[in-house]
């Protein structure tokens, strides 16, 4: 699965990526993604529609499809600490569904079972049929710790979860950034120790695996001997 920042053709566009920062985080989606198959690309736009932080980017759904209608997939990376530590799965999910309904989004589905930090769901702006997919990053604030998690089981390592250690640990393999040290760092990594590290991001990069797979059609042959 690919994740690009640019886009040849904007009227094959069909997902938007949305993040507060989205540097480091470019990096670090892109790495995972291509650790999943899939027939899509997912955009993840060099200027998003002003800087937003928190679950204010889910805003962006609205100024997406107002430029590009033919978007219908969502994906939106953010860090716990701009929600609030002291919320549960279930109360961000609320806040995600009241905001979302702000917007004059109408939820139509969700997916239950998505673990702590993933929320899925199916939903309708005017007309349009969408597909949200929002992951919830930190295991108590920020993806700093998720990265500093993948480290020490990769690594056998222990580095604070701060961008300041970050930088120290990933500048000693001479890259400019924690998010391409990360990068780098999630390429050669085990699959399970990215589960665990990233399980959200993990989890919905599986979801959208899913869901651009292409259905092999079965021949009536085929269905008449299974019959």
């Amino acid at each position: 699965m690919q994740v690009s920042m640019g886009v040849d053709d904007p009227s094959e566009l069909w997902s938007f990526v949305g993040t507060g920062d989205g540097t480091d985080e470019f990096h670090i989606l892109k790495a995972i993604a291509e650790r999943y198959s899939g027939t899509r690309t997912l955009w993840f736009p060099k200027s998003p529609f002003g800087k937003k932080t928190g679950l204010s980017v889910l805003n962006s759904i609205n100024t997406t499809i107002d430029h590009y209608p033919g978007i219908s997939t969502f994906l939106f990376l953010i860090d716990r600490e701009h929600i609030g530590q002291e919320l549960n799965n279930s109360g961000i999910r609320e806040l995600i569904k009241q905001r979302l309904s702000n917007r004059h989004v109408k939820i139509i589905e969700t997916d239950d079972d998505a673990p702590d930090g993933a929320f899925i769901a199916k939903g309708e702006l005017g007309s349009h049929k969408l597909q949200i997919y929002v992951t919830i990053h930190g295991i108590d604030l920020k993806i700093e710790e998720e990265i500093s998690k993948l480290i020490e089981l990769e690594k056998k390592r222990t580095i604070p979860p701060e961008k300041k250690h970050l930088k120290d640990f990933f500048g000693k393999d001479g890259k400019r950034s924690i998010g391409q040290g990360a990068a780098k760092l999630i390429a050669g990594a085990n699959k399970n120790n990215l589960k665990t590290s990233f399980p959200a991001m993990t989890f919905i990069l599986n979801a959208i695996e899913l869901q651009t797979r292409p259905v092999i059609p079965v021949s009536r042959h085929h269905r008449a001997r299974s019959s």
